[in-house]
């Protein structure tokens, strides 16, 4: 079956920074803060700055939205844990392993389903952001892998009907995981991950939370299933 420089609070209160507070933290103004990748999937604004990457395709970038294709994953994804749910319980554990290629090393069928429940909780969060670990972010790439590779695989009318904004184009993965994720330290086998010493684990970035037990296949204990709340607006703001 196949599925479809950081600002503290102290700089925000000064009067030049006033059409910030309006901006990001009055709720009146339809803005929606929540989960925080490497850049923010809410303005496509903050990717203008020297150096970024982009596509070769001016008009991908104008109308690529990471929230929407975030929204579309998960939405999707929901069907697959409900199908997998399905089967006999004696299949989840190959179904898991199938689908999620890195993330089922580190829990079943039902951690699964919790990370699904609050990513897609936090995706929509309205009052706050929220910090990943990388239990969160290795579920993120399985999903977004199969989704994207079934994206790009489908007809011109289910593309429109997924992500209508891009008008049928392709969507490119490795630019979104170099423009949205930190690092994919996950994809390392343990070993390997191992063998490094502190300090070139530093130098390489691996630096993501929760990243030696998903590595490593271990499950994750309620408290590192959860989002970490932010106290500051956690990106640069480029003027």
């Amino acid at each position: 079956m196949q599925f479809r420089r950081k600002w503290t609070h102290q700089d925000l209160l000064q009067p030049q920074h006033h059409w910030y507070i309006s901006k990001y933290t009055n709720p009146n103004v339809g803005y929606s803060p929540m989960l925080i990748f490497k850049n923010n999937i809410y303005d496509q604004s903050e990717l203008a700055f020297p150096g970024a990457p982009k596509s070769p395709d001016p008009d991908y970038d104008a109308n690529f939205s990471p929230k929407d294709l975030l929204t579309a994953a998960l939405k999707e994804e929901q069907e697959v844990l409900d199908f997998i749910g399905r089967q006999p319980s004696e299949y989840w554990g190959l179904d898991t392993q199938k689908f999620y290629p890195y993330a089922y090393k580190s829990g079943d069928l039902r951690v699964l389903r919790q990370l699904q429940e609050i990513l897609t909780t936090g995706l929509e969060c309205q009052q706050t952001w929220y910090h990943m670990n990388t239990y969160h972010f290795c579920y993120l790439y399985d999903v977004l892998v199969r989704f994207i590779f079934n994206y790009n695989h489908d007809s011109e009318a289910e593309k429109h009907s997924l992500l209508p904004k891009l008008n049928g184009k392709p969507i490119m993965l490795d630019l979104f995981i170099r423009n949205y994720f930190f690092n994919t330290v996950f994809l390392l086998d343990a070993d390997k991950y191992n063998s490094f010493t502190g300090k070139e684990k530093k130098s390489k970035g691996y630096d993501c939370p929760c990243q030696f037990a998903v590595i490593n296949g271990l499950s994750p204990t309620h408290e590192e299933l959860q989002l970490r709340e932010s106290k500051d607006y956690p990106y640069s703001i480029y003027v």
